[in-house]
């Protein structure tokens, strides 16, 4: 690996302490949204080098989204033309994994248009340059002014070669148009968990741009790593740029988590291809926390869990930026 690729050593069987000052009365960690003051931690591995309802309360408002129908699934400004080179670039997942992500039952997702307002300019379109030079796409989103995070098989891929060349981050994409502009980023972290052993569970990573101008412009998503019962049936968010809809388009679902496990998240909302990476975020009091990072369908579909040692490997990662 190059001093731009760096995996921490959390794997299957290591453990990652809690940052210290943690509040009393939180069930682990929590780092909130946009600048706020954050709780003290440091990663805790070795790096190595290379609505008024009360159902809807704490969803988005999006009009047209059907909460009622989402929640009552269960386990049964810069344009730039989309070209046909990139509406074929392949999503990342497919070089990857086990699961194609899933429309599960009744496919009730919503586009965002424009997504230039909170969140949605916090969730970007990633274009990839893989390391043997194929493209594909992704889905991150900024957790501080230079970091944005995704799925570890959008930095990492061992089916194309290793660490990505480049990554292109263009947050609030809608079709043409750009309304921030991008960034390229060519430096990556992720964990040996993804980058050694290949394990679902670990399959997490980030984009560390090379300056703070695109994350201090847009914004960013706070992340909390909650207990088993804060999670049950917790109602979540997620938004991201699958590859089954126009090129560069965003879709909103939201739902339930139907279930929870020491390193993964279960839930019925619908996603597809290319949005592996996406956050998905708890609203709660006006703060948006990530408590997942999306990867993975089979109806349930599934998200790493954000635990103690995660949450610590990304507030390590977001204080680059500052």
């Amino acid at each position: 690996m190059s001093a731009h690729e760096i995996a921490a050593s959390e794997g299957p069987g290591s453990s990652g302490a809690s940052p210290a000052g943690a509040d009393e009365g939180l069930d682990q960690n929590e780092a909130v949204s946009g600048g706020s003051t954050l709780r003290p931690g440091e990663a805790s591995d070795v790096l190595e080098t290379a609505g008024a309802d009360g159902i809807s309360s704490d969803l988005e408002s999006v009009p047209g989204f059907n909460a009622s129908e989402a929640l009552g699934e269960s386990l049964l400004s810069e344009e730039v033309p989309v070209t046909k080179a990139l509406e074929a670039l392949p999503p990342a997942e497919t070089l990857a994994y086990d699961e194609p992500e899933s429309i599960c039952g009744p496919d009730n997702r919503v586009r965002i248009s424009p997504a230039s307002a909170i969140p949605w300019r916090w969730c970007c379109e990633l274009l990839i340059t893989m390391a043997n030079g194929s493209g594909a796409r992704g889905t991150g989103w900024f957790i501080g002014p230079r970091t944005v995070m995704t799925a570890g098989h959008v930095v990492f891929s061992k089916a194309a070669g290793g660490w990505a060349r480049s990554i292109e981050v263009i947050p609030g994409m809608d079709a043409a148009s750009r309304p921030y502009g991008s960034q390229t980023g060519t430096s990556f972290r992720s964990v040996t968990g993804w980058t050694s052993s290949s394990d679902p569970e670990y399959d997490y990573g980030a984009v560390i741009l090379p300056n703070n101008n695109l994350g201090n412009t847009v914004g960013y998503f706070g992340f909390a790593s909650l207990s088993d019962g804060d999670l049950q049936n917790l109602l979540v968010n997620t938004s991201g740029y699958p590859g089954d809809k126009p090129f560069g388009t965003q879709w909103y679902n939201a739902g339930t988590i139907t279930q929870v496990t020491g390193r993964r998240l279960r839930y019925m909302l619908d996603t597809f291809g290319g949005q592996s990476g996406s956050a998905v975020w708890r609203l709660k009091d006006g703060q948006r926390h990530g408590v997942g990072i999306h990867g993975y369908g089979g109806c349930p579909n599934k998200a790493v869990r954000i635990t103690a040692p995660v949450f610590n490997n990304m507030l390590a990662w977001k204080n680059l930026g500052f």
